[in-house]
């Protein structure tokens, strides 16, 4: 019987979350890490790719968001990080 209500409550937040979606605006956001040697040359790229759903924070050293699945994300770095957001 718990299970089946459980089942229920996800069911209806899954529901409201899908209806809460059409509404928002998503996005699409690919955050590249520079990697240096003490030369300065690179030696390692590091690309990650997020969907989001809505932003917090957003500069170039320090994002704050949370992605489609309802997972906060915090990004910070000591150095300028590249990225890219593109519309869903």
């Amino acid at each position: 019987m718990k299970d089946f209500i459980h089942n229920i409550k996800n069911g209806i937040k899954n529901i409201i979350r899908f209806i809460l979606s059409l509404f928002e605006k998503h996005q699409k956001l690919s955050v590249r890490y520079n990697h240096y040697d003490s030369q300065g040359e690179i030696i390692d790229v590091i690309v990650r790719k997020f969907e989001v759903r809505r932003f917090y924070k957003k500069t170039t050293k320090h994002m704050v968001f949370k992605q489609m699945n309802g997972k906060r994300v915090e990004v910070k770095t000591d150095k300028p990080m590249d990225y890219v957001l593109e519309d869903i």
